[in-house]
């Protein structure tokens, strides 16, 4: 998992919890959200296409793609 930097103040309206990051990614992998390596490599190539400017109008995407 990648840490962000906050680059702006966060505003708290409401209750919070705050837990060091270990304890956050045990609780992730614990309900199931783990990353895989194959989506790992399937994100890594979506963005790679996106930087190069490989991608889908809306139009032919909302048209079943075909």
């Amino acid at each position: 998992m990648h840490i962000n930097t906050i680059t702006k103040p966060i505003s708290i309206d409401q209750p919070m919890v705050i837990i060091p990051v270990l304890e956050y990614q045990l609780l992730l992998r614990e309900a199931g959200f783990a990353s895989t390596p194959k989506l790992d490599r399937e994100i890594a190539a979506a963005r790679r296409r996106f930087r190069k400017s490989k991608t889908i109008s809306w139009k032919l995407l909302k048209n079943g793609c075909k």
